[in-house]
């Protein structure tokens, strides 16, 4: 056929031919076009074929609207795709070039002392230690792929967080029959303190820890409980906090996450109902497996960008919008059925030092045992509410753990004088937030992208008009952060 007489086009958004990424898993974007006033091209056009030239694999995309979102590992180095949609066909090529640095995200399997590593799981499910950690590991891809396409959409590039390509196994000094009646605050400190105290403890790692023992216990569930809250209550190791060094999760729900990256889609689509009375429902009350795979994952990524030092929003992932993750890597949203949905509060994220001390981390966590409330979120459209907002994204941009690391240690002041509200940097200024002291809801923020440095800023005195009680948080060009009473 003559290629000028197909009524088929393939359009991809975003990438552009031999762009170099610094991950290994990306979310490839795009539009598929059919001219019905062509008639001469007849070839079928319910999918689009993606043919991965590296490995010869072929595989079926289905469009949505005339849409198509597709994850991609890559090789290190050059690869090569071949997509097909009708009789049209187009190529891209992407390299993929591991970040060189010294700061990591390191995935852990924690097992507690006296357990043997299986996490909660139906008996159709793989729960082993292997299963855990390639669904962890897989999990850490999908939420660094997640963070760079966010610095994209913000104007920043794809610069995103680098990770240990493997999930390391943790033996913890915790005994697994002390877990029932620890808290959430106690598991993060003693667990905190082994791996810092252990020979992979490193303030260069942001740990992603998911603990094995995590149990819910469904024989005692009834059809009156209605909340999250109450769920929890009947789940023993029950964890999601994230701050410091480190983002420790429990695993009740890890069974909903898939192991192998062509089960991703398929498992985010999953309509199956959570049977309560087995396991946990964690799917910010929509019932489904799928809807527990997106909103613990979300959870995951809320919480680990707060030991990226980010604060609170009011929209967006660093708010509730993490519970519609899936709609970043599907191209058919998937909403909740109701116009709006209730939804927990912020879970509280903790402040710490590497050392992991126990008396500061107590002071931190006052608030972690008052009870939950519970608050209306909106319905958003496609993937609206999965976005950073700019100075959230911009924190992001000059972090130590999103940017190549120096063997050169570069000195710096970075400084505020509380009683004049001014703020100094010799490195220069890149981000000014005022977060409210209960919550760090980021209620003000000031962000310096140009070539041309800021190295000093005053903070406008209308922001203290109201009398609350504020924090600040100032990130320099080095990616050095001070945190002060504002």
């Amino acid at each position: 056929m003559n290629i000028f007489n197909c009524s088929h086009n393939i359009n991809i958004r975003g990438f552009e031919d031999d762009e170099v990424v610094t991950y290994p898993l990306i979310r490839l974007t795009g539009t598929v076009e059919w001219n019905e006033n062509i008639q001469s091209c007849q070839e079928e056009t319910s999918n689009l074929i993606l043919l991965i030239k590296n490995s010869n694999a072929k595989l079926k995309v289905s469009c949505y609207d005339n849409k198509f979102k597709v994850l991609l590992e890559l090789d290190e180095g050059r690869n090569e795709f071949w997509l097909t949609y009708g009789c049209r066909s187009r190529s891209i090529i992407l390299s993929y070039s591991p970040l060189k640095s010294d700061y990591q995200v390191t995935p852990l399997y924690v097992i507690c002392e006296g357990h043997n590593g299986k996490f909660q799981a139906p008996s159709n499910e793989n729960n082993d230690i292997q299963s855990a950690c390639d669904r962890i590991l897989l999990a850490t891809k999908l939420l660094q792929c997640f963070s760079a396409e966010k610095m994209f959409e913000n104007g920043l590039g794809r610069k995103t967080f680098n990770i240990e390509m493997k999930c390391q196994i943790f033996h913890s000094k915790v005994k697994c029959q002390d877990v029932p009646s620890m808290n959430q605050q106690q598991l993060w400190e003693s667990i905190g303190r082994d791996i810092m105290t252990s020979e992979i403890g490193s303030e260069k790692q942001k740990y992603l820890a998911f603990l094995s023992c995590t149990i819910y216990h469904g024989d005692g569930y009834t059809d009156s409980m209605k909340t999250h809250e109450e769920l929890i209550n009947i789940t023993d190791g029950y964890v999601a906090l994230g701050g410091g060094g480190l983002a420790l999760f429990g695993t009740a729900c890890l069974y909903t996450w898939p192991e192998k990256i062509e089960d991703i889609i398929c498992k985010f689509e999953d309509e199956t109902l959570v049977d309560k009375s087995k396991f946990l429902d964690d799917s910010c009350y929509r019932g489904t497996l799928g809807a527990c795979f997106s909103t613990t994952l979300g959870s995951v990524l809320h919480e680990l960008y707060h030991t990226f030092n980010l604060g609170h929003t009011q929209n967006g992932i660093m708010g509730r919008g993490f519970d519609n993750v899936q709609n970043f890597f599907l191209a058919k949203s998937h909403l909740p059925g109701n116009e709006e949905i209730t939804s927990k509060s912020f879970q509280d994220h903790i402040e710490f030092k590497e050392e992991f001390e126990a008396s500061k981390l107590s002071e931190r966590l006052l608030n972690e045992n008052k009870k939950k409330e519970y608050s209306i979120i909106k319905k958003f459209e496609d993937d609206h509410c999965t976005f950073l907002t700019k100075s959230c994204a911009v924190m992001l941009c000059y972090h130590k753990w999103f940017n190549s690391s120096s063997s050169v240690t570069t000195s710096y002041t970075l400084t505020y004088d509380r009683s004049n509200k001014f703020i100094r940097s010799t490195a220069g200024i890149r981000v000014v937030e005022i977060r409210t002291e209960e919550d760090e809801m980021i209620t003000y923020d000031w962000t310096f992208e140009g070539k041309v440095l800021k190295f000093s800023f005053q903070i406008p005195i209308e922001v203290f008009q109201d009398k609350r009680n504020y924090l600040l948080v100032v990130e320099d060009n080095l990616g050095n952060i001070l945190k002060a009473t504002a």
